[in-house]
């Protein structure tokens, strides 16, 4: 599957890592055309389950940022500060970090990864070492190719069953990539491999580690554990079925009031202030954002409306988003929907509108039968009326669910400003 090839890298100086001059010169360069040290990061959820994570320590930058790759995404962490001999390093969008603390030839760290997004913060033991990582070309003994669609029923037989989509894509060289789709979101960048009978995935962010591990009974069915971090794990059977499909969002999230218009009181801008939002006044096109910092499918959902604001904000289009926190601190609320926007470049409006629930959410829109996900996207005409919604997000992880949500937006939008 994978063979890695430890390679220890000795620095010049311990006091140059994290210093504001220029790190590179920090380091012993490994080669002259690679950009930074390979390292292998161990996530331990509990005592049986790890994550291993791939990563680069970059060599060319005076923040030295980590690069993560998970899967198809590709994101970076920097340093945000250095506490004694602890280096800490914040997640892009997300109230999340690593605190490690480097050995003294900076060949091995250990540390923590802490999570605030939750109530109660979080945190796991990682472990990061230099390591030169290459992969095969072939995961071996992959007999049976996962692409395609799966109908996969977590807690099967139970009062709880709960129906998801699996998409996947197996490449030649065994590698797996793709995610589940359910009726309020995907499971983001899911990506590992299938050998001797056995189906391994994983996602991590600052929010999420996620695992799957299940046993392969034949090439058209498997029955495996979905593991949510170190605590939660959810029994699971899935069967190959390319026509599976999840209802319709229409049953989801609808109209129970279809002549009542939209204002939104009591909203908090990031600085502090009240304000109010009637859109029956406005008289534009608004596309409002139901998000909260701690939701990793609200940055996909970001990316796109971010890009559709650049689009069709100079035709007529508004976006805000209406941002749902954690906690009860106002101020620590409205710093994370800051972070939130900063990192992410967001180009239209954000508000704290309260808690992270969904009756908090739904309590904006009593013309709506409630709010199920967050994301929930919904689309206001000239005269402040709901005229589409879109309940959960299936983002790039999701291939073809995705495109074509995305050419759904496009038309709604489009049909809006051209009324």
């Amino acid at each position: 599957m994978r063979f890695f090839i430890y390679l220890f890298v000795i620095f010049f100086n311990a006091n140059f890592l994290f210093a504001q001059n220029d790190l590179k010169d920090s380091f012993i360069t490994i080669s002259k055309n690679k950009a930074g040290i390979p390292l292998i990061i161990d996530v331990q959820l509990n005592d049986r389950l790890q994550l291993e994570v791939i990563a680069s320590l970059e060599t060319r930058s005076n923040k030295a940022p980590i690069t993560i790759y998970n899967g198809k995404e590709v994101y970076q962490i920097v340093v945000k500060k250095q506490v004694g001999d602890t280096t800490v390093y914040g997640f892009p969008a997300q109230d999340a970090e690593w605190r490690i603390a480097y050995n003294k030839d900076f060949s091995d760290a250990r540390g923590w990864w802490i999570n605030y997004n939750k109530k109660t913060a979080v945190r796991y033991p990682i472990h990061l070492t230099n390591a030169f990582y290459e992969p095969t070309n072939e995961v071996t003994n992959h007999s049976v190719n996962m692409s395609g669609k799966w109908k996969v029923l977590f807690q099967p037989g139970t009062p709880n069953e709960e129906m998801l989509i699996g998409v996947f894509q197996q490449e030649m060289n065994g590698r797996i990539f793709g995610s589940f789709l359910s009726e309020t979101g995907d499971y983001r960048y899911l990506h590992g491999y299938a050998a001797n009978g056995k189906l391994h995935l994983q996602t991590y962010t600052g929010y999420w580690a996620f695992v799957v591990e299940a046993d392969l009974n034949g090439s058209n069915e498997m029955t495996g554990v979905f593991y949510s971090g170190g605590k939660s794990s959810t029994p699971f059977k899935a069967t190959r079925d390319e026509a599976v499909q999840l209802r319709n969002e229409a049953e989801l999230t609808y109209l129970i009031k279809r002549d009542e218009r939209v204002v939104l009181n009591n909203l908090i801008k990031l600085n502090g202030r009240k304000t109010n939002l009637d859109f029956s006044k406005k008289g534009q096109v608004t596309l409002i954002q139901i998000m909260g910092t701690w939701c990793p499918n609200c940055i996909d959902e970001t990316n796109l409306l971010r890009a559709l604001k650049e689009t069709y904000g100079p035709k007529g289009l508004e976006i805000v988003a209406l941002g749902f926190e954690v906690g009860n601190d106002s101020k620590k609320q409205r710093s994370r929907l800051k972070k939130f926007a900063k990192d992410l470049q967001v180009n239209y409006p954000v508000f704290l509108a309260g808690t992270s629930s969904k009756e908090a959410a739904a309590a904006y829109f009593p013309m709506l039968n409630g709010i199920m996900s967050f994301p929930t996207s919904i689309l206001v005409d000239r005269q402040g009326k709901i005229i589409a919604i879109h309940t959960g997000f299936s983002g790039p992880a999701t291939g073809t669910a995705y495109t074509e949500l995305v050419e759904k937006f496009k038309q709604e939008i489009e049909g809006a400003l051209n009324e």
